[in-house]
């Protein structure tokens, strides 16, 4: 009889002490949204309560969390109400599948002042959906508006009038002056193509000096660095990379000798500019670099060979 007695009160006073401490701390985990995107950035919201003398051990959320990719964890918002601590932890996460996501519940341990012994409490798991864009593969990419058209005031059509005239003068002046010249001597003038390679080099160099992404316009900075490389195919390769997709520029490069070993580093390249352009991707700053390396690769390992021996000790190799 006595040991029931005692069990009884050993089970009372557990009861009492885990009430005591449930009511010392409460963690709560959530996100700014339950539907994203593919590409989203997927705010997870650590939020714990406690008192004062409670300190609290966070664990490695990056490490606890695996389904998801980790892109920073933001500073932690600490403030004091009705004598507890409230502290807010931000981690930034991001899923390039479409799926359902269960964000896995994990423990979180804290002792208290005056107890060596460790406790733990559970942080709740959160489920979101993770979706994808529809895209037409079949299609170019368009912007998603049509260009303005300005009209032209009175003024302006004066001026381009006036241009016009001089420019037709100069021109008759110029002809003049070579004809006079022809006739004492004939002038052969060579016309010199210069290689797609040399212009898309050059284009690269100006894009870079630019430091569009270092601006904020990380979009328009993936649009011309993509379009230098299109027209880069169309002049190298002969095949109208400019009017095609993604899809058909690669199959148009596994069928062409000198194409099918950047094959995959086009693949890449390319992909890395349709998230930011169709799934609203916002790159970290090395993507961004990576980009223009990969462009410039992409350039010298096409250089033909007898270029290649012309440019030797003049171009240097960036990659």
């Amino acid at each position: 009889m006595n040991k029931i007695n005692n069990y009884k009160i050993l089970l009372v006073i557990l009861l009492f002490y885990s009430s005591v401490f449930a009511q010392r701390i409460s963690v709560s985990a959530f996100t700014d949204s339950s539907h994203y995107k593919i590409g989203d950035y997927i705010k997870y919201n650590l939020l714990a309560k406690y008192d004062k003398n409670v300190r609290i051990i966070f664990p490695s959320v990056r490490d606890s969390i695996k389904n998801l990719e980790f892109i920073e964890e933001l500073k932690p918002v600490k403030k004091e109400e009705n004598n507890k601590f409230i502290e807010n932890r931000i981690y930034v996460f991001s899923k390039y599948d479409s799926a359902s996501v269960t964000i896995p519940s994990y423990k979180i341990f804290y002792q208290v002042a005056g107890d060596s012994a460790k406790y733990s409490i559970d942080v709740n798991p959160i489920t979101i959906t993770v979706s994808t864009l529809k895209v037409e593969p079949q299609k170019d990419i368009r912007d998603i508006k049509s260009p303005m058209k300005i009209p032209l005031s009175l003024i302006v059509i004066i001026l381009i009038v006036i241009i016009i005239i001089a420019v037709i003068t100069l021109a008759y002046f110029i002809y003049r002056y070579f004809r006079s010249k022809k006739l004492s001597k004939n002038i052969i003038i060579e016309e010199t193509k210069i290689p797609p390679h040399e212009i898309a080099l050059n284009e690269l160099k100006k894009l870079e000096e630019q430091k569009l992404w270092q601006k904020g316009l990380v979009k328009e900075y993936h649009s011309e660095i993509t379009g230098i490389i299109r027209k880069y195919f169309e002049e190298r390769f002969n095949f109208r990379a400019l009017e095609m997709t993604t899809s058909e520029i690669l199959a148009c490069l596994s069928y062409l000798d000198e194409g099918k070993p950047i094959l995959n580093l086009s693949n890449d390249f390319f992909n890395n500019a349709d998230m930011v352009k169709f799934a609203k991707f916002e790159p970290m700053p090395i993507i961004n670099e990576e980009m223009m390396k990969q462009a410039y690769k992409i350039v010298y390992d096409t250089i033909p060979k007898m270029e290649e021996v012309k440019s030797e000790g003049e171009v240097k190799d960036v990659r």
